[in-house]
């Protein structure tokens, strides 16, 4: 019997501000109600699958049920889910969404062992098919290449869970299309460098103690230097900082999502690293899934949108829009591109330009594809 829906959230789950790389197994979203026209409309919440490393539940407007579903697929890049909330937010008035909640392995014992790139994959092929035929998937920035492949790997088998269609964000399908600072960085160093130097064990304070992990504060200082760096000016960073325009700045503030972080599974970590940023495994062909070719040549009719920002220091234009040339067999009609101008990456996810410029587009894609 499938469970019902439920208040989406504890109101005061929300507000755990500022604690850096001290976090929890999962962060909540702190959904519990979006705004429609003059009117509120109450948000549930539904769990569908778990594993220890993730879970994925449902999220929809209680006042109106909506037929048509997403699955957002979040990156494994050490944030936490509510940092794609605007996303959510806006997805929720038209959509029944699904979410992929990836959990701070700090907190995961090693008996569960540990969960690397096919892990990452096979993932999002289980949460496509708990949601169903029909759906359309989004996947941001790390999260891009993941769903991209495991979107091929139904269209290879011809499953009837296979998405109506796929928008990636941001993401380094191709890191080489047009590298940037963080991929040359990502490939200067040898692959046995990431596998030693920054991994270290969970301290024993945790439920993870021993397992292996690119620990959170690690990841902090990184990005503490990151906003050091961009802090002043008229970068997006900067903008943000003197204007916070996400959706719920007072509970979640983007200078608090920004430095939440967890730990991430080494092997993942390492994994990644080697797959997307040193071999280019998807965009040479070369991914395998549990020893399973991906053939984005096997995409058919799932519609594919790539969204990128022309100032994206990450994922720089052309990274995400190599997706179209990995799909030969996908006709011209269901292909769509769209290139933000003035956007950097996290714009194209949280705040204004993220409602005014690619909102439209991603929710219209979708309406006319699922």
């Amino acid at each position: 019997m499938e469970r019902e829906f439920s208040l989406s959230d504890d109101p005061k789950a929300g507000r755990r501000l500022w604690a850096g790389a001290g976090q929890p197994a999962l962060r909540a979203l702190g959904i519990e109600a979006i705004r429609v026209g003059a009117a509120q409309a109450p948000v549930g919440r539904r769990p569908r699958a778990a594993s220890p490393f993730y879970a994925l539940s449902e999220l929809a407007r209680m006042d109106r049920l909506p037929e048509k579903k997403i699955l957002v697929v979040p990156p494994i890049s050490g944030h936490f889910t509510p940092m794609l909330r605007d996303v959510i937010i806006a997805l929720l008035e038209e959509f029944r969404v699904f979410t992929l909640d990836w959990v701070n392995v700090r907190h995961v014992s090693t008996r569960h062992g540990s969960f690397g790139f096919d892990d990452n994959i096979t993932a999002v092929v289980e949460a496509i098919r708990e949601m169903g035929p029909g759906g359309g998937v989004l996947a941001l920035c790390q999260g891009g290449v993941p769903a991209f492949a495991a979107s091929a790997l139904l269209a290879a088998g011809e499953d009837s869970a296979q998405p109506a269609a796929l928008t990636l964000v941001g993401a380094p399908i191709d890191p080489l299309a047009n590298p940037t600072d963080v991929v040359r960085r990502l490939r200067q160093r040898p692959l046995s460098w990431f596998r030693t130097v920054p991994l270290w064990p969970v301290s024993s304070r945790f439920a993870g103690r021993g397992r292996m992990v690119y620990p959170a504060r690690m990841h902090l200082a990184a990005l503490t230097a990151y906003l050091r760096h961009r802090q002043t000016g008229d970068t997006e960073i900067a903008r943000k900082l003197r204007r916070d325009d996400g959706a719920d700045p007072d509970r979640f503030p983007f200078l608090d999502l920004y430095t939440s972080v967890m730990d991430i599974d080494g092997r993942h970590y390492v994994e990644n690293i080697q797959r997307v940023f040193h071999a280019c495994a998807i965009s040479r062909g070369s991914l395998r899934c549990d020893g399973q070719p991906v053939t984005p040549q096997a995409i058919r009719s799932t519609a594919l949108l790539t969204v990128e920002g022309t100032e994206d220091d990450v994922a720089a234009p052309g990274q995400t829009a190599a997706a179209h040339d990995l799909c030969p067999a996908l006709p011209a009609r269901l292909r769509h591109r769209l290139v933000v101008d003035n956007c950097g990456h996290f714009s194209l996810f949280h705040g204004d330009l993220w409602r005014a410029e690619v909102l439209p587009v991603v929710r219209d894609f979708f309406l006319d594809r699922c």
